[in-house]
């Protein structure tokens, strides 16, 4: 089974703690927190001037073009790029620990928002298995109400 583990930059991403050698862990950026993790495999930094200088993805490097093929557009985030990135790897779970999207009116944010969630269904189509860490849960899908018993369309 291939697992990608995607470690965000909030502090729940301090939950992930099976570092074994079935996992691929990959973060983003660098938010001078290296020394916290076990293990990162692949650092990715994305941005127009790269912070990470240790990162193996760059916007020089990054395989964008399949990216977008995948779903036929460009993304606006990091990470709904890192999670089209694993799916190009064949993988068969993507866990994802430290990520927060906030839908609070600001455009950019809810864009990252719809992208991350379209990337999340976009691999759940394609029978690759999901676990978002609970702690992020209600960051990830804000408006998750419980189920009530009644259909939206009665």
């Amino acid at each position: 089974m291939k697992h990608f583990v995607i470690l965000g930059k909030l502090q729940s991403k301090y939950d992930f703690r099976d570092y074994n050698d079935n996992v691929t862990v990959i973060s983003m950026n660098k938010h001078f927190d290296a020394e916290f993790l076990e293990r990162v495999d692949y650092w990715f930094d994305l941005h127009e001037n790269p912070e990470n200088k240790e990162a193996q993805f760059t916007k020089q490097n990054f395989p964008f073009e399949e990216c977008h093929k995948l779903v036929g557009r460009r993304f606006y985030t990091t990470m709904a790029y890192m999670i089209a990135w694993c799916v190009l790897q064949n993988a068969d779970k993507i866990s994802i620990y430290g990520a927060k999207f906030t839908d609070d009116g600001n455009i950019r944010r809810q864009r990252e928002l719809h992208n991350v969630r379209e990337m999340l269904f976009y691999c759940m189509g394609k029978g690759i298995e999901i676990f978002i860490n609970p702690n992020d849960i209600d960051d990830l899908f804000p408006e998750h109400i419980v189920d009530d018993g009644e259909d939206f369309d009665q």
